[in-house]
């Protein structure tokens, strides 16, 4: 969707982009009652229909075809401990959240369940002035989940900046109304200093993932934290400072946890804060290859934890795996997303 009336030239660039087809280009002119020729040149076509007058269901007819496609978004969560506080209070505050979202123009509602948890569902507008006009504005939808579980209020959603804040404007409100002091659970190593145990937590996270058997790493994300003046280096040669410093690195392949060329880079104080693997279902006659990806947004501290379950390859008759990765419903996404969520908590406090 575009911010504002796109020009000649955006339209006729857009249409010009591989994502619109010759059938797509013969459809907005029959809307027009223009019937065109196969044999006309795209070119041709793009710049007298961009030459054309438009109205707002021509610019948005433009958007859906030209619109930025909209990606599954990482998980992150956080648990609110209080000995007071009830899921409640926290639907009470989702209310007025909902009718401050509602204010600045955006959709929102509480969805709630028959156990008492309840989903903030809110769809909203984000701008992206980097991108073609038409590519400008991208609709989306979020949801907040928030549920009582283990003497805690559990909230997850999609990882971004928004969602944070709708997130931590609900605390603050329910903070607002309570004496009772809420403290918020996150699943970090920001106290955890060793680059081996920040490392660890990765290798020991997908490999307990309950219900699944761990198969193999595809991508390895590692990070090194550029050391400051006043550091606690015992390497002489910190004295002399060349300007050079690498401080990521990412490694894509398989088996590429066991490679010698991780193992370097652990040697020289790299530490892992991102990794995709696979794994299998444990109890499954053909498992079928599930791939899943976590994350610290960001790397020197090791805070903002995030996942993905990004979803599976089908087992074949042949035992192989299909090349197309397949999509999981909403259910078990969730579902999954827990369990990489419990595993990492378990992890953490084994650190």
């Amino acid at each position: 969707m575009a911010i504002y009336s796109a020009g000649d030239k955006a339209i006729f660039d857009a249409l010009n982009l591989p994502a619109v087809t010759n059938q797509h280009l013969r459809e907005l002119f029959i809307s027009r009652g223009i019937i065109v020729s196969k044999g006309t040149p795209r070119r041709s076509l793009a710049d007298y229909y961009s030459r054309l007058a438009h109205d707002y269901q021509d610019y948005q007819a433009l958007a859906k075809l030209f619109g930025s496609p909209v990606r599954r978004e990482r998980i992150s969560s956080l648990r609110v401990v209080s000995e007071s506080v009830e899921i409640g209070q926290f639907e009470a505050a989702a209310h007025k959240l909902c009718d401050a979202i509602r204010a600045g123009g955006d959709i929102a509602n509480v969805r709630v369940r028959e156990n008492g948890s309840f989903d903030v569902v809110v769809k909203y507008q984000v701008t992206q002035f980097n991108h073609t006009e038409f590519r400008q504005v991208v609709a989306k939808e979020a949801t907040l989940t928030v549920a009582a579980t283990g003497g805690a209020v559990a909230i997850s959603g999609p990882h971004n900046d928004h969602v944070d804040e709708w997130t931590r404007t609900l605390i603050a409100d329910v903070a607002a109304e309570t004496d009772d002091t809420l403290d918020i659970d996150e699943v970090s190593l920001e106290h955890v200093r060793d680059p081996v145990k920040r490392s660890q937590f990765f290798t020991e996270l997908i490999k307990h993932v309950q219900g699944f058997k761990f198969r193999d790493v595809t991508d390895a994300f590692v990070y090194k934290p550029k050391l400051h003046a006043d550091g606690d280096d015992d390497d002489p040669d910190t004295g002399t400072d060349i300007g050079v410093h690498i401080s990521k690195a990412s490694l894509k392949g398989e088996g590429v946890l066991q490679s010698d060329e991780l193992r370097s880079l652990f040697a020289k104080g790299f530490y892992l804060w991102k990794i995709v693997w696979q794994s299998m279902s444990e109890n499954a006659l053909e498992p079928d290859l599930y791939e899943f990806e976590a994350q610290f947004s960001e790397p020197e501290t090791c805070t903002k934890f995030s996942y993905l379950p990004r979803g599976f390859y089908r087992m074949q008759e042949d035992s192989s795996y299909n090349k197309s990765r397949t999509g999981l419903t909403e259910g078990e996404d969730t579902s999954l997303g827990r369990r990489i969520e419990e595993a990492a908590r378990a992890v953490v406090k084994k650190l």
